[in-house]
């Protein structure tokens, strides 16, 4: 009976210390990655106000065709790109669906445009 008694101690501990040190081993290495991953405050400032200037670029870029498109006058056309992934939304307001023919196909054809989704609205004539 002492015999079991000491087997399954034995057993426990080796499977305690075995788990013990698996756990402080990946706690290690986590904190060894996270402390080379590390990004400083400024760090993540900067990389936000850079992702920011890419896609009011890429905007502008946009809206200045639209602008040179023809048949894009009576439009209302706002412009939010995601540069990163070339991911356009164009809404506002066209008067016909041709407007919003003219405007998507537009926005295509500029450069770092990957997609373009539109959520334009059809304003009625008089409103």
């Amino acid at each position: 009976m002492n015999f079991k008694k000491m087997i399954v101690s034995i057993a426990a501990t080796a499977l305690l210390s075995t788990v013990a040190y698996a756990q402080t081993h990946a706690t290690n290495s986590m904190s060894q990655d996270s402390a080379t991953n590390a990004t400083t405050p400024d760090q993540v400032s900067s990389t936000r106000k850079a992702e920011r200037a890419a896609n009011w670029a890429l905007a502008k870029r946009v809206t200045q065709s639209l602008h040179k498109a023809e048949g894009l006058k009576d439009s209302n056309i706002v412009v939010f790109a995601k540069a990163k992934t070339g991911h356009v939304t164009l809404a506002g307001f066209v008067r016909s669906e041709d407007q919003d023919h003219i405007a998507t196909a537009a926005v295509g054809k500029v450069q770092g445009v990957t997609s373009v989704t539109s959520k334009l609205t059809l304003q009625e004539e008089g409103n």
